[in-house]
């Protein structure tokens, strides 16, 4: 087909007219949204070609509800969980022509002031980990009609919502079946804090899979608190002054682990000849700890992945998807 002889521009109407599709679609297939390469792709394609026809990105900001951006809310940038999805989450977004506006909020006041502020930039998708504690269920249904919104992980408390979550029930029976196969006969539980839903899920799974797995634990050695190395390292102090302790530590996060390592070696017992350790999130200190620390990992490739399709398929469809962690084994756990 020949060039338009007119001198005024093609509009996306007439891109849209002559690729048999909508407006929509044009716009989300020319701004990468849309990352299917089949026949509708190829047609608008084409009839943008024809049409010479080319997007100017910053124009159709204003005038159209696209604005190739995706909001992210977390708790902390320092945070392990959040960092993983942070770092697998910003190349794929980058690496689609889209920008990624974070926000951070430690409670549930700033995380929805966060929200309220990418909400207010049009954003085409808001991810949002939840603080500690949160109901963010009603910014949630503020803007669930508008925009798709995706809640990672954390107690899913607006049914208007998409949610991705961890199978954390096959996380604590990885960890669980995986000692008692290396003959740890006591096991004791540093969870995190006592308001997350996460760590009281958590907490109940432990319990679950000790007795189904027939290892003993105490209440005395179990305990909630913060996720930093410093916590990890005055319990284990604590625990091991008194008479009788586990012959394993499984801890809710790797800065526990860290600090339960520390406070072994400073009262001269060996990791993991003496003492067993897991922790949780498979951060970088997992690997460069000495002994290397066994830890859970989080599915981020799996979880940007069902999160950004979620996003694409736009707000008023919402689903709950529950992806299983992976155990991964190094020293702090295995028998010598």
């Amino acid at each position: 087909m020949a060039k338009r002889a007119s001198k005024s521009p093609s509009s996306i109407l007439e891109v849209a007219t002559l690729a048999q599709v909508s407006t929509a679609t044009v716009s989300r297939v020319l701004s990468g949204r849309r990352t299917k390469d089949d026949d509708i792709a190829r047609r608008v394609r084409r009839a943008a070609a024809d049409l010479d026809y080319s997007v100017n990105y910053a124009a159709s900001a204003l005038r159209s509800d696209v604005t190739n951006t995706i909001g992210l809310v977390i708790p902390s940038a320092t945070d392990s969980f959040s960092a993983g999805l942070l770092d697998e989450l910003e190349p794929t977004i980058d690496g689609g022509s889209r920008q990624l506006l974070l926000g951070i909020g430690a409670d549930e006041a700033m995380q929805t002031d966060r929200i309220d502020a990418l909400c207010s930039r049009k954003v085409d998708g808001l991810i949002a980990v939840t603080s500690a504690g949160a109901d963010l269920s009603t910014v949630f249904d503020k803007y669930a009609d508008e925009i798709p919104i995706v809640q990672v992980g954390g107690r899913q408390r607006s049914f208007r919502t998409n949610m991705v979550s961890i199978d954390e029930n096959t996380a604590m029976e990885a960890i669980i079946r995986h000692l008692a196969g290396q003959g740890v006969r006591s096991v004791a539980y540093l969870a995190g804090k006592e308001v997350s839903f996460e760590s009281a899920e958590l907490f109940a799974m432990f319990h679950t899979q000790v007795r189904a797995a027939g290892l003993a634990t105490d209440s005395d050695w179990n305990r909630f608190g913060d996720s930093t190395v410093q916590r990890g390292f005055d319990c284990t102090i604590r625990l091991f002054g008194e008479r009788g302790h586990p012959d394993a530590i499984v801890c809710a996060d790797d800065t526990i682990a860290f600090g339960v390592m520390m406070a072994l070696h400073a009262l001269g017992m060996n990791v993991p000849e003496d003492i067993k350790v897991v922790g949780y999130n498979d951060s970088p200190i997992a690997a460069a700890s000495l002994p290397t620390m066994t830890s859970v990992r989080p599915p981020y490739h799996r979880i940007v992945e069902e999160t950004l399709r979620l996003i694409e398929a736009g707000p008023g469809h919402p689903s709950h998807v529950s992806l299983p962690p992976e155990l991964i084994v190094r020293a702090s756990s295995t028998k010598r």
